[in-house]
């Protein structure tokens, strides 16, 4: 049978030469061993036991030690982490105060302001409850900052949606009465009721069309149910439409300015006659335009 090799090495007999250099270095080896452990015995037989514990305490230390620092130096990039983010937050408002023409010093926490209050209990510099402190006062800023933003939000969207309807204020004819608002209504056609989701304009035919805000044609062809039909896209999720007409002055991609003739009105598609029928849509939705309409009958 045969052995692999790691297990006929291991199988061989050991051979010592031993020559009178080597045994005289042995012997000097086993001398010293001897010398040390009788010291060390005769250190315990006194009781002087003061060396060897000062070697395990020494031991001991280091190992304590390294635990802490760790912690010492996740805690210090934590506070890192936070205080960064309030500086990309305090930043962030800056810039929302500004597009909402507030005063940005309403919306700044200055750290080196006055400050005061009773002294209730000192704290150690390099104590554990300051880092609490410390990470406590960054949660607090950063809590304060996220609910500016919120509130700057809020002052944002109100003046977009007031821009909005200021924007889109204004009328798409010049002469003419509404004959249908938006909503539920009866239908010409059935005679039952259906929802409208425009305003209808009366007006004579070739009468002309204006686009009630700069924007860019979007779509300029024909729908089923609208007839010869133009859509402006204002930005912002905002679209108008104008239906029925007899023909349209304007090409998709065109760009086009407030008061600018669009189309002409005529009858085509669903109608029972001459008319405008003309629609606001929001990301794709109608509203009612007459909350648009009504400010511009107002200013008029």
């Amino acid at each position: 049978m045969k052995f692999p090799l790691w297990r006929q090495y291991a199988m061989r007999p050991l051979m010592l030469r031993l020559t009178p250099a080597t045994i005289a270095t042995f012997l000097g080896t086993v001398g010293l061993l001897a010398s040390a452990v009788g010291a060390v015995g005769y250190a315990v037989g006194t009781k002087n036991t003061e060396p060897v514990k000062h070697l395990v305490v020494s031991q001991q230390s280091t190992v304590s030690t390294t635990q802490p620092e760790q912690q010492l130096q996740a805690v210090n990039q934590r506070v890192a982490e936070m205080q960064a983010q309030l500086l990309r937050l305090d930043a962030l408002t800056q810039q929302m105060a500004q597009s909402a023409h507030v005063p940005v010093q309403e919306f700044t926490i200055d750290p080196k302001g006055a400050k005061g209050g009773p002294l209730l209990e000192e704290m150690s510099v390099l104590g554990e409850d300051n880092i609490d402190l410390r990470l406590q006062e960054l949660s607090t800023l950063i809590a304060q900052k996220e609910a500016q933003i919120k509130a700057l939000d809020r002052i944002l969207s109100q003046k977009k949606w007031q821009s909005n309807l200021n924007y889109l204020a204004n009328l798409p004819v010049r002469q003419g009465a509404i004959t249908s608002t938006y909503g539920y209504r009866t239908d010409p056609f059935t005679g039952r009721t259906a929802f409208h989701a425009g305003m209808d304009f009366s007006g004579a035919e070739g009468e002309d069309i204006y686009a009630v805000a700069a924007g860019i044609v979007s779509f300029a062809g024909q729908k089923s149910g609208y007839g010869n039909v133009i859509e402006v896209t204002h930005g912002d999720g905002y679209i108008t439409r104008y239906a029925h007409a007899q023909r349209l002055a304007a090409k998709e991609g065109d760009m086009v300015a407030k008061d600018q003739v669009i189309a002409y009105m005529g009858s085509t598609g669903r109608s029972t006659g001459t008319h405008l029928h003309y629609e606001v849509l929001v990301n794709g939705k109608q509203i009612d335009p007459m909350t648009y309409v009504s400010m511009a009958l107002k200013r008029d």
